[in-house]
């Protein structure tokens, strides 16, 4: 009876594994897989989500004032984007057209020092002379600028990256003590005919602030301070264009090769070895494509875990495919072992394709 149960039970297993390579239950795992992918990356897309953190901004506080001295000059700063002539996150360039206006006393400053201001990470590639006139006793100075800069962007989780866009305002030639920059997010605007293709402006802030540069590590009076005012724009990715283009044609090559586990090396083994190098082939060929959209970054984003991962993926099919034709025909051994590494690479699959996309920072 034991001998009888097991018998059985060997023969369900063998019929099961058998059963769940054939093409058509492949074509129900592919559908149910492919919603689970689905529904595990509505959530990035929706979402904002940006790595880039506020560049780094010391406060001005009563204390500090007090420390220092003296009473800092108010000068009010904006800034208007007339337009972007380039705007590339890909290739972290970025070229804006402009307004940029002080406000002040001109009995306190004068309007030589607060000309004298500059952008970090960035060049300005066009600055009109001044437009001035007095408002409310207070001199209005308001500047044409155009000027390239770029930014330290993080592409982890790229093609699902959202990224926040930092424009700062520094003066070298005075330090804070002397003059402060004050500035809300009222007085940063953005043109709103202006439309981005695949981004949408998510919001955008205004800090200010200053900077500390320490010209000797272990000496605090060769401190240097600088006053800055910092613009920031955050960006969504709108569109799915290049979650398409990447993720679509590695995962379609993927499933198309685990249909190779579908045939019998006995009368197929032509088809199951061109459909596993043929997976290994088409992988390492369109890796190349995707090079061409991809950030050049020394670190691993999204796009090129998912490749590493269906390559290797790729590479143990081959690999087995290899011993199923060496051997001729589907012992039981090789029944089994097949339809526990058809699961096996399902269930890894959609385990790292959720640990890629919210487990991965």
């Amino acid at each position: 009876m034991n001998s009888m149960k097991q018998t059985n039970k060997e023969n369900f297993l063998i019929t099961f594994f058998c059963t769940i390579v054939r093409p058509r239950f492949q074509f129900i795992t592919l559908f149910f897989v492919s919603s689970a992918i689905i529904f595990m990356a509505y959530h990035p897309v929706q979402r904002f989500y940006a790595l880039e953190p506020y560049p780094p901004l010391l406060p001005i506080t009563p204390q500090k004032i007090k420390a220092w001295g003296g009473e800092p000059v108010p000068v009010k700063v904006g800034l208007y984007i007339r337009s972007f002539s380039v705007f590339d996150f890909v290739a972290n360039k970025f070229v804006i057209d402009g307004i940029l206006w002080f406000e002040f006393d001109p009995a306190l400053i004068s309007l030589e020092t607060v000309n004298k201001f500059s952008f970090e990470k960035g060049t300005l590639t066009a600055k009109s002379a001044p437009y001035t006139k007095i408002i409310d006793d207070k001199f209005f100075a308001r500047f044409d600028i155009q000027f390239e800069f770029s930014i330290d962007l993080n592409y982890t989780y790229f093609p699902f990256d959202d990224h926040r866009m930092s424009i700062i305002l520094v003066n070298r030639y005075i330090p804070p003590s002397e003059m402060i920059f004050v500035s809300y997010e009222s007085y940063f605007s953005i043109d709103q005919s202006i439309e981005i293709s695949g981004w949408e402006e998510e919001g955008k802030t205004v800090k200010t602030g200053y900077s500390e540069s320490r010209l000797e590590k272990l000496d605090p009076e060769k401190v240097v301070l600088h006053p800055k005012t910092v613009f920031s724009i955050d960006y969504r990715r709108s569109g799915i264009r290049y979650i398409l283009l990447i993720i679509l044609p590695l995962c379609i090559i993927f499933f198309v090769g685990l249909f190779s586990f579908a045939f019998d090396p006995k009368k197929h083994a032509t088809m199951i070895l061109g459909l596993a190098t043929g997976t290994i082939t088409s992988l390492l060929s369109y890796r190349f494509v995707i090079e061409r959209i991809t950030p050049q970054v020394g670190y691993f984003v999204f796009s090129d875990y998912i490749f590493t991962l269906l390559l290797s993926l790729s590479v143990l099919e081959f690999i087995f495919a290899i011993v199923m034709i060496s051997v001729g025909h589907l012992t039981r051994f090789l029944i089994i072992a097949r339809g526990v590494i058809f699961l096996t690479f399902h269930f890894l699959f959609l385990f790292m394709w959720y640990y890629f996309l919210h487990l991965l920072v």
